[in-house]
């Protein structure tokens, strides 16, 4: 019943209505605390929690009052709200839901069979920046991207790609009490130990651009393949993006998903790169002379 706490097995439904209710807070222009939510939805924070991380549906008030803190009409939801409850009721009956989830292969050490993630899907270039940047801007304390390509941001063509990566620098340096930190990996493409020349020549101007903000730092994976990596952005502690680029230059697609098993394997990952790279200043400097054409 909508409303009630859940089973240790959490219907698909369920868990993708929550990742929808946690997308809306999070394009809140000013993203409401779970306090004020809990305020507003006349709840403990402890439902709001609940509701937000998939362990208990809410009942419609609960969700009207949930999407107009938001800032959104709650009339847009009710279909949706309803949708996801018969969902949930025809789960509970061992029906068949039609709702399409990601598979995790394998699970986690605590999993037994497979195990469902809910995974934002953005279409192209634009949809992704717009959502890696807008959940940049609320990150708390720590953000790790990677850039892996064969041509340099700056030819890409998108208004939301430029503000992106505007976005970042923009975080990293900015005035707060919190305790920031931002560190991006940058594959710099070489053919036979020369560095493209694009990507070299974007590399020491971003060096330069980002040398004196405390909260950033850079290091250099030497890219050898002739494509593009899988590149990814990890904030705080909680949701992974996933990019995926295709062969036309302006090519790029991905996803998102928020779980922690899920961000703690990228985030390993992403540590073992990591050690092993050169700072962006001390690769720079090895490497005095960038080549005159690209090679």
């Amino acid at each position: 019943m909508p409303g009630q706490r859940t089973s240790s097995e959490v219907p698909e439904p369920q868990v993708a209505f929550a990742a929808d209710l946690r997308e809306l807070r999070r394009r809140t222009f000013r993203k409401p605390t779970e306090e004020a939510l809990a305020r507003r939805m006349e709840c403990g924070r402890s439902t709001v929690s609940a509701i937000l991380n998939g362990r208990r549906f809410p009942n419609w008030e609960h969700t009207a009052a949930f999407v107009e803190a938001c800032g959104d009409d709650p009339s847009r939801w009710r279909e949706r709200w309803l949708r996801a409850s018969r969902q949930i009721e025809e789960a509970s009956k061992g029906l068949r839901s039609p709702l399409q989830q990601l598979p995790l292969i394998g699970g986690g050490p605590e999993s037994q069979g497979d195990a469902l993630l809910a995974a934002h899907w953005y279409r192209d270039n634009r949809e992704f920046y717009e959502a890696a940047t807008a959940r940049a801007c609320q990150a708390r304390s720590e953000i790790r991207v990677t850039y892996t390509r064969r041509y340099p941001p700056t030819q890409y063509t998108t208004r939301a790609s430029a503000e992106y990566f505007r976005t970042i620098l923009d975080w990293a340096s900015e005035d707060s009490e919190d305790e920031r930190s931002v560190r991006r990996i940058i594959g710099i493409p070489e053919r036979d130990g020369h560095p493209d020349s694009d990507m070299f020549a974007w590399a020491r101007q971003h060096h330069e651009d980002s040398k004196h903000i405390l909260n950033y730092e850079a290091g250099v994976l030497r890219w050898t393949a002739a494509a593009d990596g899988l590149n990814m952005a990890l904030i705080d502690d909680s949701v992974v993006f996933l990019a995926f680029s295709g062969g036309p230059r302006q090519r790029l697609n991905g996803l998102s998903v928020e779980d922690p098993t899920f961000m703690s394997y990228f985030a390993s990952y992403f540590d073992q790169l990591w050690a092993a790279l050169q700072p962006l200043g001390t690769y720079l400097s090895e490497v005095r002379d960038a080549p005159d054409r690209p090679v």
